[in-house]
């Protein structure tokens, strides 16, 4: 902590600052839970300051110092934070990397931070590291949070609990070197690079201060009520700024930060820490609602037809509030016996616990928002960048409007270039990208407007809608300009389309590449007794596609014509992170995916 004597109570103006003093109001009070060996284990406040502490003296004792960048490469648990605060709190940088990462762009990230250090959570991250150590000259020193049974390490690596231990033993000059440079920190001082995911290109280190983060967070809390009463469950990879930005805005208010076990495991750890605040992606989102429309469907025709009129009064409830409007007392009266007979129900999917759920890294789909919110489940679905630390725009409870990112965040200046572009201004805008002064003077300009990349409109309520990525928009022979993500997230609301990819540019239509949901459309295929004996041969069975053209259809019957998909493919595989065909936040990689599949697309243009 920071030494008493040094300062009264100091300025919040850095992380490990609002940390330190939290530790000071809360003491033993649990801030983070995990699972170990099957059972929820507590991290107080006071162990957490220790900790990182202990973490930030190690560093010292080992040689690393002020703007030194040190790497993370592990998934969410307590020590992400130990090593994250204790890079901080030694003035160091922190350069998270996401765990699907190859060696190969390891390398590339931990050479163009020139890091100093990477912490790793165990052996199989361990050898990622040790493959590309010879071609990383500045990197002197690997901590691993789990090291393996044989206790045995390479030169120059060490535990997590031997760099503790060092830091303990630290003499009084390092305790106090340490406290200090807590104690002069300011909110200017840079506190990560975040390396962007490269959808477009070679990824960017985008840098952030202290400020940009403390910015956001008080503008998020000007405007929804997070205190510390509230709890989440932390699954997305904290190595994305929208899940940083939930942990730091957790530690911020005093709440409580359960990390679930993994992705997989996800709705049973709902269950068990009952959180108040859901932070997702809209990938989740679609999985509940399959599966709840699945249990429906199951069900007797009677439950079927209860199903569907309670979701039609729900639907009527979600209207009216969006419009501002009161409910009159049948609505009322016909929307609490529909919560009783089956939103109840439907709201235990995500724990009875859930007051808030929040969604952002890509668009939610419309219908989907709609559908929650009329079971009693409102989705705040916000808008945001790396490069903005992230938040831009959000829905509100008493705000809302779905099909929009909602309006900007209090002391956030967004406009709308004469191209379509959005640009955006304020104290959450990064600092710009590491030793790249002239891709920042690309996307910067001197007035401090940030170019985001992205394609939209403020409807006349003053709600941003987001249309599309400005290079992502097909150009059609015919001069037509179509927004694929406009025809991929219809595509991906139907039940039976897990993935969809549209293209086009230059071309005379609109084609798609689409990966089913196999579970379901094999399902489809023993209810109509279609044979086969592989997912290869239903990808061309006419009578399969014939199913999966109407649906196409039904999805796309609201877009114009130019924007209808005349021609597809039904792909065996899902676009997958390992491939470097989607993002750790599952938006696609445009141009992998055309480069990897350019032959599938241009047999779409045959004649």
């Amino acid at each position: 902590m920071i030494p008493s004597d040094l300062v009264g109570p100091p300025p919040e103006n850095t992380l490990v600052k609002v940390v330190d003093a939290r530790a000071r109001k809360y003491g033993d009070r649990a801030v983070m839970k995990h699972k170990v060996d099957g059972e929820w284990r507590e991290v107080s406040w006071r162990q957490l300051c220790e900790s990182f502490s202990s973490v930030a003296r190690g560093l010292l004792q080992l040689g690393l110092g002020r703007g030194d960048s040190i790497a993370i490469l592990s998934e969410n648990r307590p020590e992400w934070a130990f090593a994250d605060l204790g890079t901080f709190a030694m003035e160091g940088i922190v350069v998270p990397l996401y765990w699907t990462l190859t060696p190969v762009q390891i390398r590339y990230i931990l050479e163009d931070c020139q890091a100093k250090a990477v912490f790793v959570s165990n052996e199989m991250y361990l050898d990622r590291i040790l493959s590309i150590r010879k071609e990383l000259p500045d990197l002197s020193r690997i901590v691993i949070f789990d090291p393996p049974s044989s206790g045995e390490l390479p030169e120059g690596v060490l535990s997590l609990r031997e760099l503790v231990d060092l830091g303990t033993k630290a003499p009084p000059e390092i305790w106090e070197s340490m406290g200090r440079s807590i104690a002069s920190g300011t909110g200017s001082d840079l506190a990560t690079i975040i390396y962007t995911s490269g959808t477009t290109g070679e990824p960017k280190g985008v840098m952030l201060t202290h400020d940009n983060f403390l910015s956001n967070i008080r503008a998020v809390l000007e405007i929804l009520h997070i205190g510390e009463e509230d709890s989440c469950l932390s699954f997305l990879p904290l190595s994305h700024v929208f899940e940083r930005i939930a942990y730091y805005l957790f530690l911020y208010v005093g709440g409580v930060i359960h990390y679930a076990e993994s992705v997989e495991k996800v709705v049973a750890n709902l269950g068990e820490a009952r959180p108040t605040i859901l932070i997702s992606v809209p990938r989740i989102y679609e999985k509940a609602y399959g599966k709840i429309l699945d249990k429906v469907r199951q069900g007797s025709f009677v439950k079927r037809l209860i199903f569907v009129a309670c979701l039609n009064v729900g639907q009527k409830v979600s209207q009216r509030f969006q419009n501002h409007r009161k409910l009159n007392r049948p609505l009322a009266w016909t929307h609490s016996v529909a919560d009783k007979l089956v939103f109840s129900k439907l709201r235990e999917t995500f724990g009875d616990n859930i007051r808030l759920m929040i969604s952002g890294g890509a668009p939610l789909n419309k219908d989907l928002g709609e559908f929650f919110h009329a079971a009693g489940l409102l989705i705040l679905e916000g808008y945001g960048l790396t490069e903005t630390s992230p938040v831009i725009s959000a829905n509100l409870p008493e705000k809302l409007r779905f099909g929009s990112v909602g309006t900007p965040l209090p002391g956030v200046e967004v406009r709308i270039a004469e191209d379509g572009e959005i640009l955006v201004r304020g104290p959450n805008v990064m600092k710009g990208y590491f030793h790249r002064p002239e891709e920042t003077a690309e996307v910067l300009n001197g007035e401090g407007w940030l170019h985001t990349g992205d394609i939209g409109h403020i409807d006349a309520d003053g709600f941003l809608v987001i249309t599309d990525r400005k290079k992502s928009l097909i150009v059609t022979a015919g001069g037509k300009n179509v927004a694929p993500a406009a025809i991929e997230n219809a595509l991906t609301a139907d039940k039976f389309i897990n993935q969809a990819f549209a293209f086009g540019d230059g071309r005379k239509y609109i084609s798609a590449l689409v990966v089913p949901d196999w579970e379901r459309l094999e399902s489809y295929a023993k209810e109509h007794k279609i044979t086969y004996s592989s997912v290869g041969d239903l990808c061309v069975n006419e009578e399969i596609i014939q199913f999966i053209r109407q649906r196409i259809d039904e999805a796309l019957e609201h877009l114009a014509p130019f924007e209808q998909v005349k021609r597809f493919k039904l792909m065996e595989k899902e676009f997958s992170q390992e491939a470097g065909e989607v993002t750790p936040t599952l938006k696609l990689v445009r141009k992998e995916i055309t480069r990897r599949y350019w032959r599938d697309l241009d047999s779409l243009y045959e004649d």
